[in-house]
């Protein structure tokens, strides 16, 4: 609880940042996503995870020319040019090495643009990245995984599109037990100054504050 009151008070935008609404719900086949037509990243990713999507002979290698548009939103996805010098990395909502061990066809659809939001280098690379690797490991350890994810609030825009930089991340992580773990990061360039578990909060947090119902 301390931890909770604690990040609610570094987060004042909470209260007038929630996640868009305008969106269209696509099924990637390795993944859902809600792709919001007004600010250009998706609001609400899922997924389930298992060890048997980890662990392959020859599991799809990681490839950054694998970005680009999705097939199902051509002429609004096409957002290379807008990420380029940025100074945001393109990043993963469903984790590219969460699918590392599915079809090839399908392994690309990670890398559309539905399944990405502007993040901070500190916290694509760094916080998020060691959320996404926990993750991992307790579903290699025998965990049954559903993974939810996304993105609320506009602190900026960038390119030509005005691609929305969220202000926030989150994700909830339920487990087979029925015990659920959640985190909400700032998406700022010092985020990277507390663990990931620095982040943990409870569900209702979340559900409040992004505005998203039936999370």
């Amino acid at each position: 609880m301390k931890k909770i009151l604690i990040i609610a008070m570094l987060m004042p935008l909470f209260c007038i940042a929630q996640a868009p609404t305008d969106t269209v719900s696509l099924n990637e086949g390795n993944f859902h996503t809600a792709w919001s037509h007004s600010a250009k990243y998706p609001v609400k990713v899922y997924w389930h995870l298992t060890a048997d999507m980890l662990d392959c002979v020859n599991p799809n290698v990681r490839n950054e020319r694998d970005f680009g548009p999705d097939p199902q939103l051509p002429n609004e996805t096409q957002l290379n040019s807008d990420y380029a010098k940025s100074g945001y990395d393109r990043g993963h909502n469903f984790d590219a090495a969460d699918s590392k061990c599915s079809n090839p066809e399908i392994y690309l659809h990670c890398w559309y643009f539905t399944n990405i939001a502007p993040q901070t280098p500190h916290l694509n690379r760094i916080t998020w990245k060691a959320l996404e690797a926990q993750c991992r490991k307790w579903a290699k350890a025998g965990d049954d995984l559903f993974i939810e994810c996304g993105s609320y609030g506009k602190s900026k825009t960038i390119g030509p599109d005005n691609v929305g930089v969220p202000e926030f991340c989150w994700k909830i992580v339920k487990h087979k037990s029925g015990e659920i773990d959640s985190f909400l990061m700032p998406n700022t360039s010092d985020v990277n100054q507390y663990p990931f578990t620095y982040y943990r909060t409870d569900i209702s947090v979340i559900e409040q504050k992004t505005g998203l119902a039936n999370l």
